[in-house]
């Protein structure tokens, strides 16, 4: 079948995508526009996987707008896909090798592009493949205070590697251990509706997996992955043959179990637990209002969690959980005066009370010795022009 010009979207691009990435079984009809002739059929499965194709059709759209036409090394979604299988296939390969794989045959472009400069392409597959930006962040120098810092895929690094380094894992004496009754505690204060009350954050969508729940200080603001159905298929995907490792999920070009089930997680049952009223309420509002994925509304168990993975131990998100709870339990002050006073602990309440009290002491000093300095002046008054007494 023909490929269409990766400017060119249709339902049958999206099929297809979902063969190359995770596996789909689709039937000649439902890929020639018919109707669907085969019982086995997972053409259903796109409607909930809308906001993802959205986000594939927005980079190849980027894509396509970063250079000249005759530049591109992509320029069907058939180039693109086999790239990806490429890279799937051999998980190993540096970005340099894969660069002079996607190069290989373009014997045209040699003469004016150099394998380094392959980076938008690497980039695309990447970020189709896994949903993480590979790119070098070229931003201002305050970008370690905004959290903004990424790990880049360097040119002689495998992709493998380059997943163990961006995806590290970490053991928290709670939140790595579920059925303690601390990490249900803790569970309870990083609702999203308890964290909105007590740091004012506003909750931000992101399409980068590597900036799930990542608190940028000065803006107040607390990004959220929210891609559950892209999550949902890689659970899908390996539901029965496990990839706990990036290494080993590589192999297949997908996620590492345990952390795709520790973000979801995050999502339906830290953050926006399904159970609590207002918690969904607020989710419902952000995927009406900000774009959220539709499918983190939806809870599903038996088609993508196995029977052992209803409590879920948290080793790649721990630190961040634990970050993100010692925000709400002890906000850094923002203000002048908050930084000063430090509110919300004891030594923030006896600074302020402190603080309080001399200014109370001045000001009632002050007015003291304007008051005296007024009666004073009245006496002086009444010394040098005394009232004659009237005559009797």
């Amino acid at each position: 079948m023909e490929s269409r010009h990766l400017g060119e979207f249709d339902e049958n691009v999206f099929l297809r995508l979902g063969q190359v990435l995770w596996g789909w079984v689709v039937c000649p009809g439902c890929l020639g526009g018919g109707s669907c002739t085969a019982g086995a059929c997972q053409t259903r499965r796109r409607a909930g996987c809308q906001r993802y194709f959205q986000f594939y059709q927005t980079i190849v759209m980027i894509y396509l707008d970063s250079s000249e036409g005759h530049r591109h090394i992509f320029n069907t979604h058939e180039d693109l896909w086999n790239a990806i299988r490429i890279l799937k296939s051999n998980p190993n390969l540096t970005r340099a090798e894969l660069a002079q794989k996607l190069n290989s045959g373009k014997l045209d472009l040699v003469a004016t592009r150099d394998l380094s400069d392959l980076q938008a392409e690497t980039t695309l597959v990447v970020q189709v493949l896994i949903m993480v930006d590979c790119s070098a962040l070229h931003h201002s120098s305050d970008r370690l205070e905004k959290g903004g810092s990424r790990i880049h895929w360097k040119d002689d690094i495998p992709f493998s590697k380059y997943l163990q380094d961006i995806f590290s894992t970490g053991t928290h004496p709670f939140l790595s251990y579920p059925d303690s009754y601390e990490t249900g505690a803790i569970k309870s204060d990083l609702k999203a509706t308890k964290l909105q009350k007590r740091l004012g954050v506003t909750f931000r969508e992101t399409h980068d997996l590597r900036n799930h729940l990542r608190l940028y200080r000065k803006e107040n603001v607390l990004e959220i992955y929210h891609h559950a159905a892209f999550l949902k298929e890689q659970l899908r995907l390996t539901r029965a043959d496990d990839k706990s490792s990036p290494a080993s999920s590589a192999a297949t070009g997908v996620l590492p179990r345990q952390l795709v089930l520790e973000v979801l997680e995050s999502l339906q049952g830290i953050l926006f637990p399904l159970s609590d009223r207002k918690s969904k309420r607020l989710l419902q509002r952000l995927v009406c209002t900000n774009g959220f994925d539709p499918e983190i509304t939806r809870f599903e168990f038996a088609s993508i969690r196995r029977a052992e993975e209803e409590n879920i131990p948290f080793v790649y998100l721990a630190d961040r959980l634990s970050e993100l709870h010692n925000e709400s339990q002890n906000p850094q002050p923002r203000s002048w005066l908050q930084r000063r006073m430090e509110r919300w602990s004891g030594a923030r309440y006896m600074m302020m009370a402190t603080l309080i009290g001399v200014i109370f002491a001045v000001l009632l000093g002050i007015g003291s010795l304007i008051l005296s300095s007024y009666q004073t002046w009245i006496a002086y008054q009444a010394w040098q022009h005394p009232v004659a007494q009237p005559v009797t």
